[in-house]
């Protein structure tokens, strides 16, 4: 039922990025294939983080699909999906897609992001943070050194 979840969420997003046909997983060891290759040999940048997208879509319905079978922790974590390589409007997609599994499921989604939420008042909340912080390597040269001047810690 995995998979069919994952296929449910790539066939919206199959004219928006996902060229590849549908996701299989082999049942004895457990890798996912698309076509007749391991879905890490046989996808590109995009469509990977459009698999892993669908993989965390079909993640919330883990308990209902499986008859209480399984325990889905009911929080999904997303780190900045803006900065993956596929378009915003397709993020903002996804993003609303994920909060109405989330609702659906009684799950809950956290993304964080540096661009605003899609507005859907209903299934997505924004909060915002009080301040900005500075990354913690913002003061390291490229070889990964303490800049001059930089502070330490």
């Amino acid at each position: 039922m995995f998979v069919e979840r994952m296929n449910e969420f790539l066939h919206r997003y199959r004219e928006r990025g996902w060229g590849k046909g549908a996701i299989t997983i082999n049942d004895s060891d457990l890798t996912f294939y698309v076509g007749t290759r391991p879905w890490d040999q046989g996808l590109g940048a995009e469509t990977k983080v459009l698999f892993f997208l669908a993989y965390s879509y079909a993640t919330p319905f883990l308990a209902s699909d499986l008859d209480e079978e399984a325990a889905f922790p009911g929080l999904l974590l997303l780190d900045n999906p803006y900065q993956q390589g596929i378009g915003a409007i397709v993020v903002d997609d996804v993003l609303r897609d994920l909060a109405n599994a989330a609702q659906t499921t009684g799950a809950q989604v956290i993304s964080t992001q540096a661009v605003p939420v899609p507005r859907d008042p209903a299934t997505i909340r924004e909060i915002r943070m009080p301040r900005e912080y500075e990354a913690p390597w913002a003061d390291l040269d490229a070889t990964g050194v303490l800049r001059a001047g930089a502070a330490p810690g």
